[in-house]
């Protein structure tokens, strides 16, 4: 009797986890092919060998880049969760970096927002700087604060710090802006591809279990009596 329970069990449950697995698989399949869709129509094309040498040799990419980005140098167009990763923390990343380097930002403001506090910072000493000028110093605040943003506008200035500013202000918003959108969008690209790699993996190993279940099931034979029973102590 015992065993005819194991049996059925064995059969039911590695039936469910045969479902499970196939579910599993789709689901896994699903999100590669969707990440890889997704990908393909930005049409971003992995760095060259040729190219990431260049970059290291330039110091926008450390070395230690370069080695993760060569693993993906002959892929050619982006399509996959690891491209997308590495491209996004070990080049994109990388030359924002570099960039906040090369304009003298310290490295642990090197962000968007550390980059807002270097400028906010930079145009308080430009509307000091103005305030000292003698044609000036009767003018209020909120004055200052309009010339100061006319220098920073004004390509041709004369302060040497609005220029400093405006450069600010552009690596700011084309470098770290536009660099940390890129970089959430192929990075939650390579969270769904990894999730994607998970079901896979799972659906193979419940399919596989499942079979076994389910063999076990169908081989699994009941015991013979032993013939211990009522009638076998009347003889």
């Amino acid at each position: 009797m015992a065993t005819q329970v194991y049996r059925t069990l064995a059969k039911i449950v590695g039936a469910v986890l045969l479902v499970v697995g196939i579910a599993a698989l789709f689901g896994g399949n699903f999100a590669h092919g969707f990440v890889r869709e997704q990908l393909e129509a930005q049409n971003i094309t992995m760095p060259t060998t040729e190219a990431i040498d260049a970059q290291v040799a330039s110091g926008r990419i450390t070395e230690g880049n370069a080695v993760e980005l060569r693993k993906y140098a002959a892929d050619g167009p982006m399509s996959t969760g690891p491209q997308a990763r590495a491209f996004a923390d070990e080049y994109i990343l990388s030359h924002m970096r570099a960039g906040a380097k090369a304009a003298g930002v310290p490295e642990e403001q090197a962000t968007y927002s550390g980059i807002g506090e270097v400028v906010t910072a930079k145009t308080a000493q430009l509307r000091a700087e103005l305030k000292a000028v003698p044609e000036n110093a009767s003018k209020t605040d909120q004055e200052i604060a309009a010339l100061a943003a006319q220098e920073i506008a004004n390509p041709a200035t004369d302060f040497s710090l609005a220029k400093e500013i405006k450069s600010l202000q552009d690596l700011r918003t084309s470098t770290f802006l536009d660099g940390n959108t890129l970089r959430g969008m192929l990075l939650n690209a390579y969270g769904w591809w990894l999730v994607g790699t998970i079901a896979l993996v799972a659906g193979w190993t419940l399919i596989v279990v499942g079979v076994g279940l389910l063999a076990l099931g169908l081989v699994l034979k009941p015991r013979a009596s032993t013939g211990d029973g009522p009638v076998a102590a009347r003889q």
